[in-house]
């Protein structure tokens, strides 16, 4: 389902990218490339500009919507695997290292205890 949902995603996506390029901005946009700009175009003056953002408007919310999904759906364990390599536990925000245990200063000699040479 997870493969599915992700491939679903991705085409809407990639519908998302062409719909917003296809349409007409202040200045002239990609539709000019396919005639979007003149009269007698393929596309047409105004007339093809409500069905490009009804269908921005619609692929914006399936969008929307799968992203969601895709984020509540559970991956398998608890575990994350971090992009640096070692794995991070849920719930913390560094990765697990050794303990380190603090060092404890070697005992000297004192002079009073010292061996004398007499």
């Amino acid at each position: 389902m997870l493969g599915v949902l992700t491939g679903f995603h991705v085409l809407i996506c990639i519908g998302l990218i062409i719909v917003v390029l296809l349409q007409t901005g202040k200045g002239s946009g990609m539709a000019s490339v396919f005639g979007g700009g003149g009269g007698g175009s393929l596309m047409g003056g105004k007339g093809f500009g409500g069905v490009l953002a009804k269908a921005t408007a619609g692929l914006a919310v399936a969008f929307m919507l799968t992203s969601i999904t895709l984020s509540l759906i559970p991956r398998g364990s608890g575990q994350r695997e971090s992009l640096l390599g070692g794995g991070v536990p849920a719930g913390t925000g560094a990765p697990q290292t050794e303990q380190q245990v603090p060092a404890q200063p070697e005992p000297t000699e004192s002079p009073a205890e010292a061996p004398s040479g007499e």
